[in-house]
């Protein structure tokens, strides 16, 4: 029987193993020492991973057919659902024995009302998912998308002072559901009988039009079509009164949970990992969006559309899907507030749990038993091949496994740090609505400050174990891109904080030209150099800090310049600085931002990264070689 690129047959055989073939015994015992017993223990070792295999494949074996289910998405198609068109279009629902149908809304479509009579066994909807539990309807979230929701009210811009009061009296037209925007209204004093409220959904052109004075909308969508008109207006977030919802939350019923659990689980996992990619390609997405999907927005709209929910969503920093119990408990208070729930409203059975059912204790005494025997016999082997093997190839494996134990190593803690930097940003994200809720008073403006610092802080720590551990694997994708457009936008991210410390940032750039790479990777090798030197600058405390950055081409060759003038690099060779762990400041950094950057350069795109002297300061220089087209 074959399972994948697996025989049965390989597992069964009285002479064979995996990895050895057919192998005649007496050359085993021959070449073990000890005597009768290290060949028993040998057999039995083998006998023993050779179960495991069997266990292994057989808890592995593919489905022979796909499961179809529906997914049943709340509007028309578009980048609001990118992550559910690439976990098709890149084959993860199929590794995950699913065959998906991503059904878009029409004018009138309930998802929820679609997924409780079993028309679909997916649905993407809003927050108010909680009302529907309340009315008793047997259904609980998944994952949440955003981990902020769109909504927004739009309003014609009268006068540059305006606020969220000037639009009492006007006509408003507002989209079903939208209970967060009235819990903004009420919290602002503004009842809705104080506006004219109109029976049809939202359309902008209206408001463009002046057919209308505000509107419901998503900052996603709407405000694109304004700032193509040159159409002044003014935007409001709930979020500025305290009140911050989730958006787009991927839901089931407890009866798709109940008899289907293993398919649950390998549709939300898919998801999760169709949205990873989605938003890590914005521009692929788009071009599969409007090649197999829909064209009613051009390619610059869905581009607009994936640059905003980047806000809403913030993948560098918080796993997507990943929701918190006291963001939807804070939630249900809001819909309390409107008399939309009972005060002790209950989300127990609401929040989906995908790992339910912990091992049992036989089970893990299996697997620590096979674990340590598979531990020994690989030791054993391991020693045996050592001592037959020279010097160098010692040192050859010595070296493989150390960096294979770095890679598992960071893998591990980058695995941590994921949840507490969830619980953190989530924290912070609570401060800022507590804030924005409070009296503003002297220490408003500091605290602020400090949010957004540890915003900050937080993304550069995720990203950096992002970057550590994608640089060990083998798999990231590449694509031919513009490295000075990739230097521009790292400098945005930055700008502010160094002008805040008073370092003057320019760059020049001789030539437009292309390199093949990772251009996540190629940020990150910038963002670490402009990193150290700015942190040199600051702690020799020069009077005019200054960094350039100066692109050009030589011979097919990307020359990149990062210089400033802190003085110079004190360590001697200089190309110590680039040696794992070491640094000679003395705020205690890890030391590894430049030698990830060397390695990336030179072992993921093929150039060089080197530093030197010069009579003001350190210089960096990057050789890359140019896309040849």
């Amino acid at each position: 029987m074959v399972m994948g690129d697996v025989v049965l047959s390989d597992f069964v055989g009285a002479n064979n193993i995996v990895g050895a073939a057919t192998r005649p015994r007496t050359v085993c015992d021959c070449s073990w020492p000890g005597g009768h017993s290290h060949r028993l223990f040998y057999r039995l070792t083998r006998r023993l991973i050779q179960l495991l295999w069997l266990c292994l494949a057989l808890t592995a074996m593919p489905t022979f057919a796909l499961e179809t289910v529906t997914l049943q998405l709340k509007w028309t198609h578009q980048f609001q659902f990118a992550g559910y068109y690439m976990a098709q279009e890149k084959g993860y629902y199929q590794e995950a024995g699913l065959a998906v149908n991503i059904v878009e809304a029409a004018a009138n479509t309930d998802p929820v009302a679609e997924v409780l009579s079993g028309n679909a066994d997916f649905g993407v909807g809003s927050s108010s998912l909680l009302l529907e539990r309340n009315a008793g309807k047997p259904l609980l979230v998944l994952a949440v998308i955003f981990q902020h929701s769109p909504y927004v009210i739009l309003a014609r811009q009268q006068s540059a002072v305006q606020s969220i009061h000037d639009i009492a009296g006007k006509r408003l037209m507002m989209e079903p559901l939208a209970y967060e925007l009235i819990a903004y209204l009420k919290k602002e004093s503004l009842a809705i009988n104080e506006l004219t409220l109109t029976a049809r959904n939202p359309d902008v052109h209206d408001l463009i039009a002046g057919q209308i004075d505000v509107i419901s909308a998503y900052i996603t969508d709407e405000p694109y079509f304004l700032d193509e008109a040159k159409f002044t207006y003014q935007l409001y977030s709930p979020r500025s009164a305290g009140i911050d919802f989730y958006g787009d939350n991927l839901f089931t019923s407890e009866q798709q949970v109940a008899d289907h659990p293993r398919r649950v689980k390998a549709f939300r996992e898919a998801s999760l990992k169709g949205w990873r990619y989605a938003m890590s390609h914005p521009e692929e997405t788009v071009e599969l969006i409007l090649a197999r999907y829909s064209q009613k927005k051009t390619r610059a709209h869905l581009l607009y559309e994936a640059r905003q929910m980047q806000s809403l969503m913030f993948p560098e920093l918080i796993e997507i899907g990943y929701m918190f119990p006291g963001r939807w408990q804070h939630i249900a208070e809001t819909y309390a507030d409107l008399n939309l729930l009972p005060k002790d409203f209950a989300l127990a059975g609401f929040l989906y749990n995908p790992n339910p059912y912990p091992l049992s204790a036989f089970i893990w005494l299996f697997a620590i038993v096979m674990s340590a025997l598979i531990v020994i016999f690989i030791v054993s082997h391991v020693a045996l091949r050592y001592f037959r093997l020279n010097n160098k190839l010692d040192k050859l494996l010595y070296i493989k496994n150390y960096h294979a134990n770095i890679g598992e190593s960071v893998n591990t803690i980058s695995h941590q740090w994921k949840q507490p930097l969830n619980e953190l940003g989530i924290q912070i994200m609570l401060i800022e609505s507590i804030m924005a809720r409070s009296p503003v008073n002297e220490n408003t403006a500091e605290i602020q400050r400090i949010t957004d610092k540890s915003h900050d802080i937080l993304e550069f720590m995720a990203n950096t174990v992002d970057v550590f551990r994608n640089f060990l694997s083998t798999n990231n994708t590449v694509s031919h891109f513009n490295p000075a457009l990739v230097i521009r936008e790292t400098l945005q991210l930055v700008i502010e904080n160094f002008q805040d410390n008073a370092i003057t940032l320019s760059f020049d750039c001789d030539q437009d030209t292309r390199i093949t790479a990772n251009s996540t990777e190629f940020a990150h090798v910038i963002l670490s150099i402009l990193v150290n030197a700015k942190d040199v600058l600051l702690e020799r405390e020069i009077a005019e800090p200054i960094i350039k950055l100066h692109l050009f081409v030589i011979n097919n060759t990307v020359q990149i310049t990062i210089a400033d003038n802190a003085g110079g690099i004190k360590a001697k060779p200089v190309d110590k600085i680039f040696q794992l762990g070491f640094s000679t400041k003395t705020n205690a950094k890890s030391g590894i931002g430049l030698y990830v950057a060397r390695k990336i350069i030179k072992e993921k795109m093929f150039g060089t990264l080197s530093a030197e002297n010069n009579e003001q300061g350190a210089v960096f220089k990057l050789c890359i070689p140019a896309y040849a087209t």
